[in-house]
């Protein structure tokens, strides 16, 4: 399962942990992820998905999961702003609170 046709997720998660490229299409597309984990939890099928987003499933035992690699992929996120606007309270302080919170990593 996934939630869109060109595997994104999957196709990084696979090269990443088995070092080859995926070559298969999804059986099923949910173009939402919090449906791709319904799906799954349902019994529809196995995908990848953020641990984030699972945890609770993976805590309850709702999810199991199938390998536990021991380089797992990992997803960068980026805080962005245009390029010229003026500085805005909110940005700032997410800045702010990253760049603290990045001291203790």
């Amino acid at each position: 399962m996934a939630y869109a046709e060109d595997l994104p997720i999957l196709r990084r998660y696979w090269r990443h942990v088995f070092r080859t490229r995926l070559s298969a299409r999804p059986a099923v597309v949910v173009p939402d992820l919090r449906g791709v984990l319904g799906a799954v939890a349902a019994g529809a099928g196995v995908t990848v998905l953020p641990r984030y987003l699972c945890e609770a499933e993976l805590a309850s035992g709702a999810l199991v999961e199938l390998l536990t690699p021991e380089d797992p992929p990992i997803n960068t996120g980026f805080l962005v702003a245009r390029a010229g606007a003026p500085a805005r309270a909110p940005v700032t302080a997410v800045r702010e609170r990253l760049l603290a919170a990045a001291r203790d990593w």
